[in-house]
């Protein structure tokens, strides 16, 4: 396996991605701008290619945009300007222009593409895939590098300073850990099974990764201590492993496991199961609810007693009769988060 405690040069993935920074698609504008409150609006990001902009207060659809092909995963930046979408199978990253309701740019990669995420400064776009992490200019909107990463690239979280990153390889059963400064591999993690999504808490203190074993279908929770790059504590979560996302107060991580929504106590280091069935889900910066996406619907849970607040339908994504699953659900950052 690649990487294990060092660095290394650019894979042969790594260089085909680089290869691509002459071919990086259309420019499209980018403006960063202060969201001083907790996001009211939640993107959601349909495995079919459409992005739906949901008011959670009221269940309001506020935008819907079609990027044309099967979605994997999606960021969006501060102000809600642009949403990035990942149309992995196809290897695209598509901007969308929520408030136009339009595609306003697209950059082709010769790699399947898995998850992204956004500095928390705006300035820059990862995106895991082909063994590495496309580094995408989103004011420019094209590629300007590539970090090596292990197996099969999946998820992707970032500390709230923006100096480190952290991807769940699903083949190697490994975290690497990315410098955001040099655009170069730290280190590599060894966690349980094959690691799937990543968190990273709103302090920075805790990394924690959804992993799958593949023969069992067993799932697990692991805390990685982001100072000592070391897995802490696993707990078992029951059968799957999906999304993954932590409160605000760090105290709980919610984790989609298709036929149910399982909450694990950091302190207790304990988990139960709720009764939901979840296809993804996301907590917005600064904001104890949580947002479950199931089929056509989306449920909005209180994160201090999980209670159901509402439950709203994403009909307006079923027009021609395709599917409603959601590859993802993404928030636009607050400010200083």
């Amino acid at each position: 396996m690649w990487g294990r405690r060092g660095t290394a040069a650019l894979g042969t993935a790594a260089v085909l991605l680089a290869a691509a920074l002459s071919a990086a698609g259309q420019e499209g504008s980018y403006v960063v701008t202060a969201a001083g409150t907790p996001a009211a609006e939640a993107y959601v990001i349909t495995h079919d290619g459409r992005v739906q902009v949901l008011d959670t207060t009221d269940g309001r659809t506020v935008a819907t945009v079609d990027t044309g092909a099967w979605t994997t995963g999606a960021a969006v930046g501060s102000g809600g300007r642009r949403v990035y979408v990942v149309n992995g199978w196809a290897g695209v990253i598509t901007a969308v222009d929520p408030a136009a309701g339009e595609v306003v740019g697209r950059i082709d990669i010769p790699a399947r593409l898995a998850q992204a995420v956004l500095r928390p400064d705006g300035r820059r776009l990862y995106v895991t895939g082909g063994g590495a992490v496309a580094v995408v200019d989103p004011v420019k909107f094209r590629l300007v590098a590539a970090i090596k990463a292990g197996g099969q690239p999946e998820g992707i979280a970032i500390t709230p300073d923006g100096r480190r990153l952290y991807v769940a390889n699903a083949q190697d059963g490994t975290v690497s850990v990315l410098d955001t400064a040099s655009a170069s591999p730290l280190t590599t993690i060894d966690v349980e099974g094959m690691p799937q999504h990543v968190a990273v808490g709103p302090r920075g203190d805790a990394v924690y990764v959804s992993s799958l074993d593949l023969g069992e279908g067993a799932g697990t929770v692991s805390m990685i201590d982001p100072g000592t790059d070391e897995v802490r504590w696993s707990v078992p979560v029951g059968k799957g492993a999906g999304s993954i996302a932590v409160t605000p107060d760090g105290r709980r991580v919610y984790v989609a496991l298709d036929r149910r929504v399982v909450v694990v106590d950091t302190t207790t280091r304990t988990a139960k199961a709720l009764r939901l069935k979840a296809k993804a889900l996301a907590i917005a910066p600064g904001d104890r609810r949580v947002v479950v996406s199931s089929g056509n619907t989306a449920t909005v849970l209180d994160s201090a007693d999980n209670r159901v607040l509402n439950t709203f339908q994403l009909s307006g994504l079923d027009d021609d009769g395709r599917g409603n699953t959601a590859t993802a659900i993404v928030f636009e950052p607050v400010d200083g988060s």
